[in-house]
């Protein structure tokens, strides 16, 4: 049986005298006793003595294990910005507001994790869509808007909106299934299964196949030239090829661990990456 030191630092240095609140999640470890593994969430080894997150505390599993408001939220985004590109809107405005939110949301965390007062109330009424992790630490929304910036500041419109949709809806279905089937497959690295890699992968293709075969084409008035970096008349790449190898860049942007930084930033960012050599690449 694993056993867990209760005296555990907080951000301020003081020791917790109450035991740390623990669940189960895939990552294993041995214990003592005959040699057994034991699933333990190192995500949620946190204190919870200080503040508590009344919504998980309401409506347990729906927001602690399945994330339900937050993975609405998180899919939803792909869902806006796909009717904003049918409404014509400029996105090379888009990074500005990204860029307002990112400042606005890292001043708050700033005050709130040297303010105990004003972390309680900014976990009260935003708690439903924050982890327990982020109690002490910094907001995942800050890495979201960060990874969005990079490419809506540096591709094209396809690329871009790309990388939004794969973080938007590949990111989704990759911690869905990875939480409800990864322990079927293998761990191709930290908190990472083969299962939620293969989810990303088929949503990245069917994303591609959708975006590039019907919305550029039937909203082809609303791309000025050079917005739009694959066409079949400018690239060696099918509809289909193209595609399938979109897959593959969710599925690497959403499986690569890079240096242990947040998947918010690390998807937009290596799939931005990744689509923007490949259409390149295979340029007439």
């Amino acid at each position: 049986m694993v056993q867990e030191d209760s005296s555990i630092p907080s951000t301020s240095g003081v020791q917790h005298e109450e035991p740390t609140q623990l669940r189960k999640r895939n990552n294993k470890v041995e214990s003592n006793d005959d040699n057994k593994e034991v699933d333990i969430d190192w995500d949620l080894h946190v204190p919870l003595t200080e503040i508590h997150l009344k919504s998980h505390e309401w409506f347990g599993d729906f927001i602690t294990k399945h994330e339900v408001p937050r993975k609405v939220l998180h899919s939803s985004i792909g869902f806006l910005t796909l009717y904003l590109y049918t409404q014509n809107i400029d996105y090379k405005k888009v990074k500005w507001p990204l860029i307002v939110g990112f400042i606005i949301l890292l001043i708050l965390d700033l005050i709130r994790l040297r303010w105990n007062f004003f972390n309680k109330l900014y976990c009260r009424t935003v708690g439903a869509l924050m982890r327990r992790k982020e109690i002490h630490t910094y907001n995942g929304v800050l890495w979201y808007l960060l990874g969005l910036i990079f490419p809506f500041s540096l591709f094209t419109k396809d690329v871009a909106l790309i990388s939004l949709f794969l973080l938007s809806w590949s990111d989704t279905a990759a911690s869905t299934i990875g939480r409800k089937y990864g322990y079927l497959t293998p761990k191709i690295a930290r908190n990472k299964s083969l299962a939620g890699s293969l989810a990303a992968f088929c949503v990245g293709v069917v994303t591609c196949f959708m975006f590039y075969g019907y919305f550029v084409p039937k909203y082809a008035q609303f791309n000025k030239p050079g917005e739009i970096a694959w066409s079949p008349e400018t690239s060696r790449l099918s509809l289909g090829t193209l595609s399938w190898l979109g897959g593959l860049v969710a599925a690497l942007s959403e499986g690569i661990d890079l240096f242990n930084w947040d998947d918010n930033f690390t998807i937009p960012v290596l799939s931005s990456i990744f689509l923007n050599c490949v259409i390149r690449v295979f340029k007439k």
